[in-house]
């Protein structure tokens, strides 16, 4: 029995597992990610080279986790549901702890030129501020020209990264995208029934709250990217932006 047949069975063990399994091992991930697709009766697996070297037993959970997000409307899956309407094992909570520990344990760059003083700045103000000072820094990295992902941190290699298009905003903004994805390196995530990871808790949401001047905040994001956008694609110079949805993880 292979490995996806193996947790599936776990996972449902009333279920007769009726799939090909094609399942390959990528060095183009980054440590730790894995994808998963449906194209009929076949699931295909694409999973890091870091998943080769960890625990069974923590693969197993990722791949029950693959499994309840691409077999969400299989009929069996709703019978393996627990008295909270989740989907979950043993497995799938090993695998959510150790990608919650691996930012905890992730190289953090330190004095090498790495990291933008912007950045280092914006960290150790909010860092004050906000967490009394002894949050742990992670890693600082400018990302793309993006306006569709404002910022992201990344558990899995302890990474805040922010849009480019933030070098030369006001203070208030990157501070307030700073602050976001610091929350998200503090409160980690939990899982949905759907195979989901939720992080934007009810307790994140209040500690948004946090944030001085949260309440204009949404106004100002919306503003300065319109602005930073206009002369480039006219055609959204009036749109509303979401950044609830563009603070993105991973």
């Amino acid at each position: 029995m292979g490995i996806v047949e193996e947790a599936f069975s776990r996972l449902f063990p009333e279920a007769a597992f009726a799939y090909a399994v094609h399942l390959r091992y990528s060095g183009r991930f980054k440590p730790y990610n894995a994808t998963v697709r449906k194209v009929g009766s076949s699931l295909y697996f694409n999973l890091s080279r870091s998943w080769k070297s960890t625990s069974e037993e923590i693969v197993i959970g990722l791949i029950q986790h693959l499994l309840v997000k691409i077999l969400r409307k299989e009929r069996f899956l709703a019978a393996a549901r627990d008295n909270s309407g989740k989907t979950s094992s043993l497995n799938m909570q090993l695998y959510d702890d150790f990608i919650k520990g691996i930012s905890e344990v992730a190289a953090v760059n330190n004095g090498n030129g790495s990291s933008d003083e912007s950045l280092e700045s914006s960290f150790a103000r909010v860092n004050e501020k906000y967490f009394l000072g002894i949050a742990d820094k992670p890693n600082l990295r400018w990302g793309l020209d993006s306006f569709r992902k404002l910022a992201s941190y990344d558990y899995h290699t302890n990474t805040i990264t922010v849009s480019n298009l933030f070098r030369d905003a006001p203070q208030q903004l990157l501070d307030y995208l700073m602050y976001h994805e610091l929350l998200h390196k503090k409160l980690k995530f939990s899982s949905s029934g759907n195979g989901r990871a939720v992080h934007h808790s009810r307790e994140f949401r209040a500690l948004e709250q946090n944030f001085d001047g949260n309440d204009t905040i949404e106004d100002e994001l919306n503003a300065f990217i319109r602005g930073m956008t206009f002369f480039r694609k006219r055609s959204i110079k009036n749109r509303t932006f979401s950044w609830r949805r563009l603070l993105l993880l991973r």
